[in-house]
This record gives structure tokens, sequence and C-alpha cells, in this order.
């Protein structure tokens, strides 16, 4: 007849009678309580298995929550290295309100006004500068520094390009060309 593991242990050295009898100890008192809970080790499996499912899901809803966080925290990061280098880049206009122009372009698919002189207009026009909308204020910016905030906020810079006025073989105005001082 074989040995049990417990006795193979002691006898081995690899364990002492105290540890030995306190395991005993510790296996008898839990299985009194068993008794004294009236539970039988199915029930003591399914209550686990409860308990490993409630604890799946919570480590679900934690990374969902984290994912959330991540990415609230990535938009306040761009939203302030935005603004950081509005800041610092912003150009303001130098003409005085007399001689400015008003200058429209559309962002989010409205038009807006933005009051410019005679020079930034040309400059919007041929693509020197850009209208970046940020925070419900628009500001001049020179076109490297839109070029770096179409990266994070595209929807958001207003840049002159050859792709904005695409030419359409029927279009019957194509050999009119629409001057760069009309104000609409």
């Amino acid at each position: 007849m074989s040995k049990s593991l417990q006795e193979q242990l002691l006898q081995s050295g690899a364990a002492k009678p105290k540890q030995a009898k306190k395991a005993r100890r510790e296996k008898a008192m839990s299985e009194k309580q068993a008794r004294k809970q009236g539970t039988s080790p199915a029930e003591e499996q399914a209550l686990a298995q409860q308990v490993a499912t409630a604890q799946a899901d919570k480590r679900a809803r934690d990374r969902q929550l984290n994912a959330e966080l991540k990415a609230q925290r990535e938009a306040r990061e761009i939203e302030h290295s935005v603004a950081q280098i509005l800041s610092r880049n912003k150009i303001e206009s130098d003409a005085n309100p007399a001689d400015s122009v008003d200058y429209s372009y559309t962002i989010d698919n409205k038009i807006r006004r933005i009051e410019v002189s005679d020079t930034q207009r040309s400059d919007l026009a041929e693509g020197r500068l850009a209208v970046v909308r940020h925070r419900e204020i628009s500001a001049l910016v020179p076109r490297q520094v839109a070029e770096r905030l179409m990266e994070k906020i595209p929807e958001r810079v207003w840049l002159v390009s050859k792709q904005d006025a695409p030419a359409q073989a029927d279009d019957p105005y194509a050999e009119y060309k629409v001057p760069d001082d009309l104000v609409w």
C-alpha cells in the first residue's frame, strides 16, 4: 500500500510533524465550517464559478473604463498642444479697423469670417497663411504650422490648396477665372 503525500514528506524530512498537524487541523476546521453552513461541494463550486464570472466582468469593465480614460487624456493632451502651438504662432491682423477686410472661409460646413489686411488676404488666397478655428476663436497661422495642426485637428484647419477648386470636365464656366479679390 502506498503512503500518502503527507507521510512521504514527513519521512523524507521535507516537512515537520508540527506542519502536518497544523494542515490536518485547518482541513478539519474548513470541513466543519462547510457542514455548519450547510453547503455542499457542488454548491461551493457553483459559488466559485459565480465569483469568477463576476471578477471577469469587473476586469472587462475596468479595461473599458481605462480605454475611455486614456482616450479622454489623449484628447486633453492634443487640445493642450494645439493651444500651445496657436499661442506661439498666431499672427495678429496688421490692419487698422478702417483698412481691414472680412475674409470668408468654411469650417464644419459653416461660413465664417475673419478680419484681415489686404496682404494677409492675398497670403491666404495663395496658401501662405491658413485659418485655424480653436475654442471658438479664429486665428491666422503660417502654412507650416497649419500643416502640423492638420495632423491633430484636421477638421478645424482651413488652408488653400490646389484641390480646393477641382475643375470639372463639363463645367461651362471653367474658362473663367475667379478673381482673388472677390469678396463674398
